[in-house]
């Protein structure tokens, strides 16, 4: 329960307390497991990382510490079948990650179905940001950041976009593109980021939580 309620301090205490996100410089070359050869950060699996659940009178989020997952769908684009998907986050973390990394003059990858490393990012709608593979044009990058708690640096590199590292996690059902297991998508809390309908921060089943880029080293 300790080790719970320290997971769970940071992104309660920035109700009380200012916390500054912060690009690492550098780059991919200023993350962990950075190799000057390749010009490749990484691999890592990143991993839900201090969620809070706002309906649970603990807050606990029974997917901490979860691992990322690629979900694949397939989108007609014109006489083009083009295969693409969510970076979610699995809902058994016995099921199998997708791994990160960072690839210098590119930005962030994962492994996803049936094509290696793929650039990730979100989508260009704020209120619907979620994190995606093959994306295409519609898209914005996403990037590394660190956490500082009134001033103080805080352990772990986080994912996140706009200065903002903050998503909201909710659980989707199973479909073919995530082998017919349940799953959870994350989305990017920025700006604007509320439903245009009724202005609501989260959707209904919806949690905060950060994503901690190097939570587990492959």
């Amino acid at each position: 329960m300790a080790l719970l309620l320290t997971g769970l301090s940071l992104l309660a205490a920035t109700q009380a307390a200012k916390l500054t996100s912060v690009p690492v410089p550098n780059g991919c070359a200023g993350l962990p497991n950075w190799g000057a050869t390749g010009r490749i950060a990484g691999p890592w699996i990143p991993v839900v990382d201090q969620c809070v659940n706002t309906t649970a009178t603990d807050h606990a989020c029974t997917m901490e510490g979860y691992g990322t997952q690629a979900v694949a769908f397939q989108q007609q684009q014109g006489n083009n079948v083009v295969e693409k998907g969510y970076i979610g986050i699995v809902e058994e973390n016995t099921m199998a990650k997708s791994t990160f990394r960072c690839l210098d003059g590119t930005g962030f990858q994962a492994v996803v179905p049936h094509s290696g490393y793929t650039s990730v990012a979100i989508t260009d709608m704020p209120y619907s940001a979620q994190l995606m593979w093959n994306l295409g044009e519609y898209s914005e990058p996403v990037y590394a950041y660190y956490h500082y708690l009134d001033g103080k640096k805080q352990d772990g590199v986080f994912l996140g976009s706009h200065n903002v590292t903050t998503w909201g996690i909710s659980l989707q059902d199973g479909e073919i593109g995530s082998g017919d297991k349940p799953w959870w998508m994350i989305r990017l809390l920025g700006p604007n980021s509320q439903d245009p309908q009724t202005g609501h921060a989260l959707e209904d089943g919806e949690y905060r939580t950060f994503i901690r880029i190097d939570g587990i080293n492959v």
